[in-house]
């Protein structure tokens, strides 16, 4: 059968970073037989910058029809030209693919899964999935819009629901809607009210030596990989290595508040062991984790980010976890020995987190294989194929495939 995935934000294969959920989801389909595409943006949500792809990247040669829908820039992850441009990328997302499919260049769907986020833009493709008479897959990542909660004072967060009432009207009837809501948390089953909702974990699909570099002793090499956005109090980590000399703090990403951490690493006197890596490949990656001692999630609670892809990355690389979010993420270290938890706003709090590791953690620190990239998508490739054996009008394509 033919897959459409839409996805506004992950990276893409050369773009730096891992392989992430939706490539490798397509992946799985692929192996399977069926015929993918994968509609991404033309701008780089992580980089914030047009997205130049590689086609001559041997990533690129799996046989996956790669769609680029274009999307107006912004700057900012909160902000009014933010949510200008997920409106125009969700409106051209429908032309573009309706264009494609009327000059033959590529098939009717079968099967469309949509992320979420962002809303609109699944919106968009529950109208295509219509159209041509498709199954339509949800896959939730984040929950929006309560997400967006966190913008309001805190005395008016508890209305959040009456603010963003449109929103959530819009995002229920897509959760009604579906055949199928999926997603990387328990915790979003009770937003959706589906009970047939289907759990499918982030997962990495990275491979690092077991035989780490990094020292068994105190922890020395912070490592922090991901976006250096609002949702990040990285400011806190900082602060802490100036109760610590030996503490060393490596970032490998980019955002927004780069400059600005820059300069509290320097006004601190701590910039010498601050070492600011940008977005870098995957080998590199790899080899950067694989010296840390330590990953850290410096989230907020209401992020409402239940499993964030920081926390597969440090666990595929056996490091301990050093975590400010509770909930799910919190819950999952310490039932399984892999991290300890900080306050948010406390550095010496941060500091006593480092020191409980050795004692609360139990190394090697495993991820669990239900968290693999090779177990979790061939499972949800199955889950979704499943759609169609139990339909009475099986497609042609689908017919033949299973």
């Amino acid at each position: 059968m033919t897959v459409w995935i839409e996805t506004p934000f992950d990276n893409l294969p050369s773009e730096g970073y891992r392989k992430m959920r939706y490539w490798s989801m397509a992946q799985a389909f692929k192996a399977l037989g069926h015929d993918v595409v994968l509609f991404a943006s033309t701008f780089n949500h992580s980089t914030k910058s047009p997205r130049r792809i590689d086609s001559e990247n041997p990533s690129f040669s799996e046989g996956i029809r790669l769609v680029l829908v274009p999307a107006l820039p912004y700057r900012r992850n909160i902000s009014f030209a933010r949510v200008r441009s997920h409106l125009h990328h969700a409106n051209a997302f429908e032309k573009v693919a309706e264009e494609l499919v009327s000059s033959g260049e590529i098939k009717r769907p079968s099967l469309v899964v949509a992320a979420v986020p962002t809303i609109c833009a699944a919106r968009s493709a529950k109208h295509l999935a219509d159209k041509y008479g498709a199954k339509f897959v949800l896959d939730v990542q984040d929950a929006w819009p309560e997400t967006f909660y966190r913008i309001l004072p805190r005395f008016l967060r508890r209305f959040g629901r009456i603010f963003f009432y449109p929103l959530h009207r819009a995002v229920a009837k897509l959760y009604r809607s579906a055949d199928l809501v999926t997603g990387v948390s328990l915790d979003y089953k009770a937003l959706s009210k589906r009970d047939d909702f289907y759990l499918a974990p982030l997962g990495v699909s990275c491979q690092i030596n077991a035989e780490r570099k990094a020292t068994q002793g105190k922890i020395k090499r912070l490592i922090y990989a991901g976006s250096l956005g609002r949702g990040y109090a990285l400011e806190t980590v900082i602060e802490a290595l100036k109760l610590d000399d030996e503490l060393t703090l490596e970032i490998a990403g980019e955002g927004e508040k780069k400059n600005s951490l820059k300069k509290l690493a320097e006004k601190l006197g701590v910039l010498n062991r601050v070492n600011f890596h940008g977005w870098i490949g995957e080998n590199e990656l790899l080899s950067l984790l694989s010296q840390g001692d330590a990953g850290i999630i410096p989230m907020r609670d209401d992020s409402l980010v239940a499993l964030p892809n920081k926390l597969f990355d440090y666990l595929a690389a056996s490091l301990p976890v050093i975590s400010s979010l509770h909930g799910e993420c919190g819950e999952f270290l310490q039932r399984e020995k892999s991290g300890v938890l900080y306050d948010i706003a406390s550095p010496s709090s941060f500091i006593e987190a480092l020191h409980r590791i050795q004692k609360e953690c139990v190394f090697p620190v495993i991820m669990p294989k239900s968290f693999r990239a090779e177990e979790i998508y061939p499972a949800y490739v199955a889950r979704l194929e499943g759609l169609f054996v139990s339909d009475d009008q099986i497609s042609g394509q689908a017919r033949d495939l299973m």
